[in-house]
C-alpha cells in the first residue's frame, strides 16, 4: 500500500506518459524536470506502481496537456455599443468629448432624439453642429451642443448621461445573460 508520499498510476497517467514520450524524448523529459531517464522508462514500460510525490510535481506540468486536453478556445464577451473608432480628430478631442461620444453610442435612435433635444433646450441661443468628418449628423449636433455650453452646464448635462448610460449598459448587459 503505497504512503501519502506517493501516488499510485491509473491508466489515464500511464497514457499520458506515453502520449508525451511520443512528443518529447526520454531526454528531453529528463532534462526539462531532472527526473533520471532510468525511471521514465520504468514509468513508460509500467513496471514501476506508484510515483514519488516530488517526482510527480515535476512531471505534473509537463503531462498536463496530455491529462486535460487542449484549452477550449474561449469566445469573446458579447459587446455592448460600437467598437472603437481610430480618427485623428477623436485622438484630438477633449476626454469629456469621447465620453460624451461613448456614452451617446450606447443608446437607440428614439433616445438620441431626445437627449439631442435635452441638449439643446440648455442652451440660450441655438448651437450650430460642429463640421467633424469622423462624426455623424447627430453627434456632430451634439458636439455643438456640448461645446455651446459653459462649463458648469456642460459637466451637469455629462454628469446625467453618465448616469443615464450606467443604467443604459445595466439594462443591456441584463438582457445578454
Amino acid at each position: 500500500m503505497p504512503d501519502k508520499a506517493e501516488k499510485s498510476f491509473n491508466k489515464e497517467f500511464l497514457d499520458a506518459v506515453e502520449k508525451c514520450s511520443d512528443n518529447l524524448s526520454f531526454e528531453d523529459i529528463s532534462r526539462l524536470n531532472g527526473i533520471r531517464i532510468e525511471l521514465l522508462r520504468r514509468y513508460i514500460d509500467r513496471r514501476a506502481k506508484n510515483i514519488r510525490s516530488e517526482t510527480w510535481d515535476k512531471l505534473y506540468p509537463l503531462l498536463r496537456p496530455y491529462l486535460e486536453g487542449p484549452e477550449p478556445l474561449k469566445e469573446p464577451p458579447p459587446r455592448l455599443g460600437a467598437p472603437y473608432r481610430r480618427h485623428n480628430e477623436l485622438v484630438e478631442m477633449l476626454s469629456e468629448q469621447k465620453v460624451l461620444l461613448d456614452e451617446f453610442a450606447i443608446f437607440g435612435e428614439k433616445e438620441k432624439k431626445n437627449i439631442l433635444k435635452r441638449f439643446a433646450a440648455r442652451l440660450e441661443n441655438p448651437a450650430e453642429p460642429t463640421g467633424f468628418t469622423s462624426l455623424n449628423a447627430m453627434e456632430n449636433e451634439l458636439m455643438g451642443s456640448f461645446l455651446a455650453m459653459d462649463a458648469a452646464v456642460r459637466e451637469e448635462m455629462l454628469a446625467e448621461l453618465t448616469a443615464e448610460a450606467t443604467a443604459e449598459a445595466r439594462r443591456q448587459r441584463g438582457e445578454l445573460f
